[in-house]
C-alpha cells in the first residue's frame, strides 16, 4: 500500500484532534470495521463532551463545568494517541492482508463436506435427548 493510500484510510485520525468530535473517529472506524469494543471508546470519549453541555446549561460556568472540561481534555488526549494506535495497526492489516485471512483448513486432506446432514440429525437427537433426561430429574 502506498502512502497516499495509507492517509487515506487513516484520515479519521484527525477528528481525534479536534474538541467536541474527538469520539466520532472511532465512531467511524468502528462502523467501518464492525468493531464493537471501538463503539464503546467512541461513547467514552464524547459522553464527557455531552455532560458539560448540560452541565453547562444548567449551572453556567461553574466549577463542575470546569473539571468536566478537564477530564475531557484529559480522554483527548488518551483518544489521540490510541488512535494513532490503532491507525498504524490498521496500516499493518492493510499491508499484510494474506496474513490476517482466515483461511479455511481440513488436517485430514479429505474433502470438505458442508453438507452433512447426519451430524446435525445427531445433534438434534443430542439435544433432545438431553432436554428429555433434564425432564425426567425435574419431574423426581
Amino acid at each position: 500500500m502506498n502512502l497516499f493510500e495509507k492517509i487515506k484510510n487513516s484520515w479519521w485520525v484527525i477528528l481525534s484532534v479536534i474538541p467536541f468530535l474527538n469520539g466520532f473517529g472511532f465512531l467511524y472506524i468502528g462502523l467501518k470495521h464492525n468493531n464493537r469494543n471501538w463503539l464503546v471508546e467512541a461513547v467514552t470519549y464524547e459522553f464527557p463532551w455531552f455532560f458539560y453541555f448540560i452541565v453547562f446549561a444548567i449551572y453556567g460556568i461553574s466549577l463542575p463545568a470546569t473539571l468536566i472540561v478537564v477530564f475531557a481534555c484529559i480522554l483527548m488526549l488518551i483518544g489521540f494517541i490510541r488512535s494513532v494506535w490503532v491507525a498504524v495497526k490498521l496500516a499493518d492489516v492493510y499491508d499484510n492482508n494474506e496474513k490476517y485471512t482466515i483461511k479455511q483448513t481440513n488436517l485430514n486432506h479429505k474433502p470438505i463436506d458442508n453438507n452433512r446432514s447426519g451430524s446435525s440429525l445427531a445433534c438434534c437427537v443430542c439435544i433432545a435427548f438431553i432436554f428429555i433426561i433434564g425432564a425426567i430429574i425435574a419431574i423426581l
